[in-house]
């Protein structure tokens, strides 16, 4: 059995990892819809997807990473199994997940939901500058 380079976020329903990780986890998983965090991304691919770009080390990002977590959110909450992605899979989707959680009440602090998914997915890495929007965003967390 080879090892998936995507991971669980939430068991057969939320998937997370890299842009280089989508054709995979479509051919095992079938996620229903794709959200792409990159700044920069492809305009057409072969999956639904919806382009929710959050700029890396820009100032302030609060209203697109609250934007990226309400889709994610919307689609969960909708009964779809979805996949979201950044280039490498470790800031920009770490933080998208520490919110989902929070968002969802899988959590209820920023540490708490950090570490869920770092142990969904090890190498995620919320840098400084995307976890005070976090708690910008999340003031009670």
């Amino acid at each position: 059995m080879t090892t998936k380079t995507y991971h669980e976020l939430i068991k057969d329903r939320i998937y997370i990892g890299g842009a280089d990780d989508v054709k995979e986890m479509m051919e095992n998983e079938k996620a229903d819809i794709i959200f792409d965090l990159r700044a920069e991304a492809p305009d057409e691919t072969e999956y639904n997807r919806l382009h929710s770009p959050i700029v890396d080390d820009a100032e302030h990002q609060d209203e697109s990473i609250k934007k990226s977590i309400s889709h994610v959110v919307k689609a969960y909450n909708e009964g779809k199994k979805l996949y979201f992605h950044c280039a490498g899979g470790s800031n920009r989707t770490g933080t998208v997940a520490v919110g989902t959680l929070l968002s969802l009440e899988k959590a209820t602090t920023i540490e708490e939901a950090e570490e869920m998914a770092k142990s969904a997915r090890p190498k995620i890495k919320v840098k400084p500058e995307m976890k005070e929007a976090l708690k910008r965003i999340f003031p009670n967390a």
